[in-house]
């Protein structure tokens, strides 16, 4: 039996993000939960994660469901001590719950899954020569997004829309936006956007390909712990 580990950058458990993920594991499949900011209040988690200026930001979840936005480099930081103490408790294969880019993490023995890697890379094969409308939660993290995704050709277009926003409006704006400008399918890239947002863009009238990591990911993991 393979134990996987869910490893989100905020609160743990995080349902919303693992569950399309955990439809495609065999049954046998031992699932665990963990986060970066377990424990802490809100207030502890903007004292030792909140963003600094000039700095690369990234928006989660707390356990009460508020959003919350944090420092890139000290969630990367303190994401590679929870890598070590997932796997030193038993962890097969460790799912980070971020669309973010954190080379520097490793694993000594567990597979490694990181869903960075494996969005960019499918778009760049199964969506090659697509223009990509890609929709990030922050328009502050439109700069870093053009980076991660400046291998894609034609270059994708970039817009802003919280998958935490108490309705789809923004989403829908930015998809439309997105259509107008010539984007023939849309990569909506942070672990937050799920079923729910691809049902609310068809109820639209979005007809395009709509891609959400966790959808990529747990494709990709299923012949891994078969």
């Amino acid at each position: 039996m393979h134990t996987l580990t869910f490893l989100t950058i905020g609160q743990a458990p995080r349902p919303d993000l693992s569950a399309a993920v955990e439809a495609h594991l065999p049954t046998a499949t031992r699932v665990r939960h963990a986060g970066v900011l377990d424990g802490l209040t809100r207030a502890e988690a903007e004292v030792r994660f909140g963003p600094v200026d000039g700095g690369a930001t990234l928006l989660s979840r707390l356990a009460d469901g508020g959003s919350v936005t944090l420092d890139a480099g000290a969630v990367g930081a303190a994401l590679r001590s929870r890598v070590d103490q997932v796997e030193e408790e038993g962890a097969d294969v460790v799912v980070l719950l971020c669309t973010g880019e954190f080379p520097s993490l490793r694993t000594r023995r567990a597979r490694l899954v990181e869903p960075d890697a494996l969005v960019t890379g499918y778009v760049a094969t199964v969506l090659r020569g697509s223009r990509v409308g890609v929709v990030v939660p922050l328009p502050e993290q439109v700069p870093e997004a053009r980076e991660k995704w400046r291998a894609i050709d034609p270059a994708p277009l970039f817009a802003a829309a919280s998958p935490y926003a108490d309705d789809d409006r923004a989403l829908c704006d930015a998809a439309f936006g997105h259509l107008e400008a010539g984007a023939t399918a849309l990569m909506l890239d942070c672990m937050g956007y799920g079923a729910r947002h691809r049902r609310a863009l068809r109820a639209a009238g979005v007809t395009v390909p709509v891609l959400t990591p966790a959808a990529v990911v747990g494709a990709a993991l299923e012949p891994l712990l078969s």
